[in-house]
C-alpha cells in the first residue's frame, strides 16, 4: 500500500465518516497521487467538496470551517486531525493568478475522478490534471516540478489526460485575456 499505516488508517476513518455523512468529497493532494502511483509520501490528507457539503463534511470530521483567502486560492476550508493525521477541507476550491481564475468545478472533478478500492472500501481521487491546472493558473513552477517528479518516480502513475487540462485552462485563459 503506498500509504503509510497511520495514513491509511485515518483516511479509512475519513471515508466512513464521510460516507455516513452522505457528503461528496475527493480524496485530493499527496494522497491521492500516492495512491495513483506516483512517488508522492504524504503526511496529510486533503479532502475537497462543495460548499454545499462542506458544512456536513465538517461536522463529521469535527472541524471548524472559515472562509479562507490567501496566495491565490479562496475556499471555505477546515483543518484538523483525524487518527492522529492532518486533515485540510476545501470547500469550493478557487484559484486566481497570473493564469486567470479557474471557479470552482467539484462536478467536473468527479466526473474525471480516479475511482479506486482502497481496503476494501471505494473512493474517488482527484485528477491529478486539478493540481497541475490549478499551478498553471498560478505560475507555480515548483509544485509543477514536483508533480513531474512524482510521476516520473512512480510505479505505473496514471498519465495526464490532455482534454482536462484543455477543458479546465480554457476557462481560465479567457479570463486571464479580459
Amino acid at each position: 500500500m503506498p500509504l503509510a499505516p497511520r495514513t491509511l488508517a485515518a483516511l479509512l476513518a475519513v471515508a466512513a465518516r464521510l460516507d455516513a455523512a452522505g457528503v461528496e468529497w475527493l480524496l485530493a493532494g499527496g494522497a491521492a497521487r500516492a495512491l495513483l502511483g506516483f512517488a508522492a509520501r504524504p503526511a496529510d490528507l486533503d479532502l475537497e467538496t462543495s460548499r454545499r457539503d462542506a458544512a456536513a463534511a465538517a461536522a463529521a470530521l469535527g472541524l471548524a470551517l472559515a472562509d479562507d483567502v490567501g496566495g491565490g486560492r479562496a475556499s471555505l476550508r477546515g483543518r484538523g486531525r483525524v487518527a492522529g493525521v492532518e486533515v485540510d477541507l476545501s470547500g469550493d476550491l478557487e484559484v486566481a493568478g497570473p493564469g486567470g481564475r479557474l471557479a470552482p468545478d467539484l462536478a467536473l472533478q468527479r466526473a474525471w475522478a480516479h475511482p479506486r478500492e482502497v481496503a476494501g472500501r471505494r473512493m474517488r481521487l482527484a485528477p491529478v490534471e486539478e493540481a497541475v491546472a490549478r499551478a498553471i493558473v498560478l505560475a507555480d513552477w515548483d509544485t509543477l516540478a514536483r508533480v513531474a517528479a512524482q510521476a516520473r518516480e512512480g510505479r505505473g502513475a496514471a498519465a495526464l489526460r490532455p482534454a482536462y487540462l484543455s477543458a479546465r485552462l480554457s476557462s481560465a485563459a479567457a479570463s486571464a485575456a479580459r
